[in-house]
């Protein structure tokens, strides 16, 4: 039997008392439980509807399976337990979760979410987020199976949660009073219906250490091949330097870096557990064609180096898995085939590479709606490959260095976008298309960036 959660939408008040109860009962961080308040300013005729939601401790969590240090243990009720002594806060679990709700609390660095109050329904006592609704909007039950539909803005990923949602597309829903206040998420930013044009940059800030990390491994992978394809089996101290310097930076990422050696303790079911431990297996590999030279073969080195870059893939992909991402020219494997093309012959190989490019950024067209510096960097990146081309034509040593640095750019800015295309299912924004996908189709025009959906917590 699979413990779980029951929550009525015609029965929510938006009083917050869940969420509260959780901090107060647990002391986790405000938004372990978030009220999502979709149209929480009453906009007409289009659906009220708030949802309290925490973890659905999920028949197969894809936190737990993804999670390279095992910091995630599941009890004989369903329900999905973090360890937060075991975890080092990669934060892979806020990506592999539609439904938000591992969220690092960066204090400790490590992860907090709802562990359905262990201790208590241990006791046969109701989670301190049921027992503190007043209206009984929120309840648990005990089930084999969670079967039912859910709705259209509701991500199902196939992780089976353990959560049945009632009336959450019924229109008849009780007026509620639009809050004082701009309603703000956990990270502190305001939501709105309409993208910000700061989240890019913002996002690739945030992110910085994982564009780093992954930069700096292509370059050293795209070294290691062509020695390998030059058959030279003086590997040099390059790559090393770029690999020990990729490892430095990823521990950056790291809410809790004195934890990093759980990294390599999940490779059969956590796609990032495979890619660190390729990773700390090329640097490896670099090191020893420092310091003895032919010691490995360089196609042995140069397989090991692919398979690298396809385990960075892997990581992204597992998390979002888009065609569009799929077939992104800005992926980790092909920006280094890509870049190795260009120093080999026959040239007929470079432009093939820039063909497939080419047909990937047309069908990524959709990114140049996105206004900002995602905008800035497609078109970038479009204008940079015909241009290419316009350098490389005289054959002048002055065009041809330009030509190599437009090239180099235009690989730069396509491994930004792939992070900035990568959208992993996240109820956060399926709830906000939705809403905004039906308020137009009202014949409304795009309601103001204060109005729609919002987090609404303590």
């Amino acid at each position: 039997m699979r413990r779980g959660f029951i929550f009525d939408a015609a029965l929510c008040v938006s009083c917050k008392a869940c969420s509260a109860a959780c901090i107060l009962e647990n002391g986790l961080q405000p938004g372990t439980r978030t009220l999502f308040a979709w149209n929480d300013h009453v906009l007409p005729l289009v659906s009220v509807i708030n949802l309290s939601m925490a973890c659905n401790h999920c028949a197969d969590p894809a936190c737990a399976s993804g999670c390279p240090a095992v910091a995630y243990t599941i009890n004989a009720d369903g329900a999905v337990i973090h360890h937060p002594d075991r975890c080092m806060g990669c934060g892979y679990c806020t990506w592999r979760c539609p439904y938000d709700a591992p969220k690092i609390n960066p204090v400790p660095g490590y992860i907090e979410k709802c562990h359905l109050c262990v201790d208590r329904t241990a006791e046969g006592v109701e989670p301190a987020c049921v027992t503190a609704c007043p209206t009984g909007a929120l309840k648990t039950t005990e089930t084999d199976e969670f079967e039912g539909s859910f709705p259209a803005w509701f991500p199902d990923t196939g992780i089976k949660p353990s959560l049945i949602l009632k009336n959450s597309v019924n229109l008849n829903k009780p007026v509620i009073i639009p809050p004082d206040n701009e309603s703000v998420d956990h990270d502190g930013e305001a939501l709105s219906i309409l993208p910000d044009q700061t989240d890019a940059a913002a996002s690739l800030k945030k992110e910085w250490s994982l564009v780093a990390f992954s930069v700096l491994v292509i370059i050293a992978s795209v070294i290691t091949g062509l020695n390998a394809l030059r058959s030279d089996v003086s590997g040099g101290i390059v790559p090393f330097l770029l690999m020990a310097a990729a490892m430095i930076v990823s521990v950056l990422h790291l809410g809790r870096p004195e934890r990093t050696w759980r990294a390599v303790l999940n490779p059969v079911s956590s796609p990032l557990s495979r890619e660190i431990a390729m990773v700390v297996l090329l640097t490896g590999v670099t090191l020893l064609n420092w310091l003895v030279p032919g010691f490995i073969p360089p196609l042995i080195s140069a397989m090991v180096a692919l398979l690298a870059l396809i385990s960075i893939d892997l990581v992204y992909f597992a998390a979002d898995r888009s065609i569009n991402l799929r077939l992104h020219s800005g992926q980790a494997f092909f920006t280094a085939i890509y870049a190795v093309s260009w120093f080999v012959e026959p040239r007929l190989i470079f432009v093939v590479f820039s063909m497939v490019a080419a047909v990937s950024v047309v069908i990524r067209y959709g990114s140049s709606d996105s206004g900002g510096v995602k905008m800035v960097l497609y078109y970038f990146r479009a204008m940079a490959l015909p241009l290419v081309f316009m350098l490389m034509y005289p054959g002048n040593p002055v065009t041809d260095i330009l030509a190599m640095v437009f090239f180099i750019a235009g690989l730069v800015a396509d491994r930004l976008l792939f992070y900035l295309d990568f959208k992993p299912p996240n109820i956060r924004n399926m709830i906000r298309e939705h809403f905004e996908k039906e308020y137009l189709s009202r014949g409304k025009e795009s309601p103001d960036p204060g109005d729609g959906v919002s987090d609404l917590e303590n």
